[in-house]
């Protein structure tokens, strides 16, 4: 599906210019759109829910179109780790960067090959362990707010029995695996509503269990799950021999610290950059999985995270109550001043998710070789009812930060189940894949 090089010789510069002054979009719904299935969740794709993902055929089509076997692809905005395991199919080295917690547990899980002889061994002494365990467990209970309005009493025991034995196995890559098999049935198990966005004890939930249609049985789902990903792990070990085979050295990957607006790799050091970025405001990444991460040991309270994220809805009078926008980008001045006309915190939350991006910009401009390229997959989204161009805005902050847009793509959003739609009324019917290439080192012009 390498359609980009072909369409990008065939026009001229005036002729590939759409009205919005980017080159005109080449439609690729049509590529996209007959994965279905398992083949957008073979081997450990599925390993466990996450919101907003794209496809794994996305950031491959990125990685064959603009790099080659044994180079180096970032994804700085990784959530579960689409693009590493692509890039590990692939034959490229990773490089992963997320500021959630859960996210890099769920890369690091999804990425990693585990003997399946090894792993169903501890699997059957981890469950026999919890079926015969009548212990009062329920000192694993973490502290959590409102925790009676979340979890039944016997949810909570069960569960804290389950964590016991998880814990106490040896730390590595196989109590990791038990772990978001753990993760994978809090919600499940909860009063929160499992198909709503964040949790949620919903009104439609509290009656399917006055109707007895619901099961909080956790011991079961767990084994079930287990018994379940055990299958997608071996999937994945199969290939893990396969990826061996194919190619001189198993690729690498890496999950490093920091976050996407400081990343902690070398100036010159990646070949590619891909990634599907946050939204202004466009989903809760850390509500979304709150309880998993108060049940995983992973955060204690949930501000100082939501207050560090990308796209965060979290701000406080005293940031923006002098706060005066300043930008010379015309469509991001527009969406602001339509904003700050009904709500001067959507206004400065939205600036400020810009003025970041501006810094992941810079930054992935620094560490990409010369020449290199950047794919972004965004589209559009509403805040307040205002439409926000994101791809339009994105493209005119890149050309600041030192970037070309060279070229676009456009493919329609299906629902296949590994999406859960943004927040704030914005569902987002059509995405863009920008592809950005590096022309030269960031002016620090700012927005």
């Amino acid at each position: 599906m390498r359609r980009d090089r072909d369409y990008m010789a065939s026009s001229s510069t005036k002729d590939r210019l759409g009205a919005d002054g980017l080159p005109k979009a080449l439609d690729l719904s049509g590529d996209f759109r007959k994965y279905i299935g398992k083949q957008v969740s073979y081997a450990t794709h599925g390993i466990h829910k996450y919101p907003a993902k794209f496809i794994p055929q996305i950031p491959r089509f990125c990685m064959e179109s603009y790099s080659k076997v044994g180079d180096s692809v970032l994804d700085p905005f990784m959530g579960s780790g689409t693009t590493l395991l692509e890039a590990y199919v692939s034959g490229r080295e990773s490089y992963g960067i997320d500021i959630h917690p859960l996210a890099r547990l769920i890369a690091k899980v999804k990425t990693t090959p585990l003997e399946p002889g090894m792993l169903e061994g501890i699997t059957e002494g981890l469950l026999a362990g919890i079926r015969a365990d009548t212990e009062d467990n329920d000192g694993w209970i973490p502290e959590m707010p409102n925790r009676e309005h979340w979890f039944k009493p016997c949810v909570l025991s069960d569960l804290a029995t389950i964590k016991k034995h998880i814990w106490r196995l040896e730390p590595g890559p196989y109590q990791d695996f038990f772990k978001i098999c753990f993760s994978s049935i809090i919600r499940k198990v909860s009063n929160s509503d499992d198909d709503s966005l964040i949790p949620e004890v919903t009104t439609f939930q509290k009656k399917l269990d006055s109707q007895g249609k619901t099961s909080y049985d956790a011991k079961s789902k767990f084994e079930n799950i287990v018994r379940n990903r055990l299958m997608d792990s071996a999937d994945l070990w199969r290939l893990s021999q396969e990826v061996k085979g194919r190619f001189r050295a198993r690729p690498r990957v890496h999950i490093i610290g920091r976050d996407a607006r400081d990343i902690a790799l070398e100036g010159g050091s990646v070949d590619l950059a891909v990634t599907s970025p946050p939204y202004a405001s466009a989903v809760h990444y850390v509500s979304v999985h709150k309880l998993e991460m108060f049940w995983l040991d992973l955060i204690k309270e949930t501000g100082e995270l939501e207050s560090r994220v990308v796209g965060s809805a979290r701000a406080y009078v005293d940031e923006y109550r002098a706060w005066e926008p300043s930008t010379g980008i015309r469509e991001l001045k527009a969406v602001v001043d339509e904003l700050r006309a009904k709500d001067k915190k959507a206004a400065y939350i939205v600036h400020k998710y810009f003025d970041e991006m501006g810094k992941n910009l810079d930054e992935v401009n620094r560490v990409l070789r010369r020449n290199g390229k950047y794919c972004i997959v965004v589209g559009e989204n509403t805040f307040r009812k205002v439409r926000i161009p994101t791809y339009l805005i994105l493209a005119k902050v890149a050309e600041r930060s030192g970037f070309e847009v060279c070229n676009t793509f456009v493919y329609d959003v299906i629902n296949r189940h590994l999406d859960i739609p943004r927040w704030n009324d914005s569902r987002i019917e059509r995405d863009h894949i920008l592809v950005l290439q590096r022309r030269r080192s960031p002016g620090g012009e700012g927005l």
